[in-house]
């Protein structure tokens, strides 16, 4: 019965999310109201469109750390001090990881676009059960394979190095908060 009433209301937010989009495209719509940055004659600036598409993967099912991402911007850090085998694991990793990763995001795209698609025409709820079923099993699938790559890069570096990339992190972000501050 629980699993009938979360299908529906996932089903009804798809609904009422789809107009709420194409306001979302604006500088000036959510999170980033406050940036205060000269924008273009449509109403976009590049600025706030690349915060936002720094924001979660939408494949999936909320925001989680990238530590490969910054372990490749930062691997020959001196401070980080990474060895020649961990290297090599993390690249085996990333090998790995990297197919995997965009073919869920390819599927999650596509199967997104279908119910968005369903909706303009019109289908009922019912219509569309399988479709979002098949999209949040695809995107638990998705943030599962992801919590098992971060638990992997975890397991190849030292606390040491763990908690150079935690402060580099913080620093990072006090650094964009700063950047954003309302003037």
């Amino acid at each position: 019965m629980i699993k009938k009433i979360t299908l529906a209301s996932v089903a009804a937010m798809a609904l009422l999310f789809i107009p709420a989009q194409a306001e979302g495209n604006k500088c000036g719509a959510g999170m980033m109201e406050k940036c205060k940055v000269k924008c273009k004659a449509d109403g976009k600036c590049n600025k706030c469109h690349k915060m936002k598409m720094r924001g979660h993967s939408s494949a999936l099912l909320m925001h989680l750390p990238s530590p490969m991402k910054m372990l490749m911007k930062i691997e020959n850090d001196p401070k980080l001090a990474l060895t020649a085998e961990q290297k090599t694991k993390l690249k085996a990793q990333r090998d790995d990881m990297m197919p995997k990763m965009m073919k869920f995001k390819e599927e999650i795209k596509a199967l997104s676009k279908e119910i968005k698609e369903a909706c303009k025409k019109s289908e009922t709820v019912a219509q569309q059960k399988a479709r979002v079923e098949k999209l949040g099993q695809l995107k638990t699938e998705a943030t599962l394979f992801k919590l098992t790559c971060i638990d992997g890069v975890k397991a190849i570096l030292s606390k040491e190095q763990k908690d150079y990339m935690k402060a580099l992190r913080k620093a990072k972000m006090a650094q964009m908060k700063e950047r954003c501050k309302v003037k």
